[in-house]
């Protein structure tokens, strides 16, 4: 699920309804009220799903999943916009497709798109209400299919720990799980001596969780985290160091 918040500040939400790691993000240092809901689109024509929405400031802003802003980006149309953009390709003759967007004087911007127009599984939800309809529902035909299933339970490459080295700060470790799993966490010093342990029970989807250092010395620790899926039975560990400053 994607959304935006009245601070202008937007987010991907997973399963369990928290948001996905390192969201939300502020798309603009204003105090200005956004009053748009995202649009889930293929900006850059590479089949990837990126998130657009309208801010408080009147900026047209662009996140793929991975929380980068493409080249470009943001566009504009004036501080106060109300009114949520609209994705659609009314220019027959080019290969493009056009974002409409207004400003708070009640005229639109257009902004055509450096790539094709997009299938509509690269760009599910490019209106208000998901489509003419304002159905408000993803329908089958707009919904791509799920990834083959892997071993598991960790999905590779989604294990993250920050920030890293933490300095005064909890350090969060961040993890994509294919099934509901046990992970657990141990942290040990240079010596081997174990300083703190827990254990949770992660879901199927992004799972973020913390560990406080409190009052341990600075320098570098060692994370070994162990993740055991519920139906598989299949174990996979990470081991992580972990600095911190005083």
């Amino acid at each position: 699920m994607i959304a935006q918040t009245i601070h202008s500040r937007v987010l991907y939400l997973n399963r369990t309804g928290r948001p996905a790691p390192g969201w939300p993000k502020a798309t603009t240092r204003e105090d200005l009220r956004a009053r748009c809901a995202p649009l889930a689109l293929d900006t850059r024509g590479d089949g990837a799903t990126d998130l657009v929405t309208l801010n408080g400031s009147g900026m047209l802003t662009s996140f793929n999943r991975t929380g980068s802003e493409p080249a470009g980006w943001p566009l504009a149309t004036g501080a106060g916009a109300a009114g949520s953009p609209v994705a659609t390709d009314f220019i027959p003759t080019d290969s493009a497709f056009e974002i409409v967007a207004p400003d708070h004087l009640g005229h639109l911007f257009a902004y055509s798109m450096p790539s094709s127009a997009a299938g509509v599984l690269a760009s599910p939800w490019p209106m208000l209400g998901g489509d003419p309809g304002r159905s408000s529902a993803l329908t089958a035909e707009r919904t791509p299919n799920p990834p083959s299933p892997s071993a598991g339970p960790l999905v590779r490459g989604s294990f993250k720990v920050y920030p890293n080295p933490a300095r005064r700060s909890p350090v969060a470790f961040a993890y994509t799980l294919t099934e509901p799993s046990r992970v657990q966490f141990e942290i040990v010093d240079t010596s081997g001596h174990r300083v703190a342990s827990f254990t949770v029970e992660g879901h199927q989807s992004a799972n973020l969780e913390s560990w406080d250092p409190g009052r341990l010395p600075g320098g570098l620790y060692l994370a070994r985290v162990n993740f055991h899926g519920s139906v598989s039975n299949h174990e996979h560990s990470e081991v992580i160091p972990i600095g911190v400053l005083r």
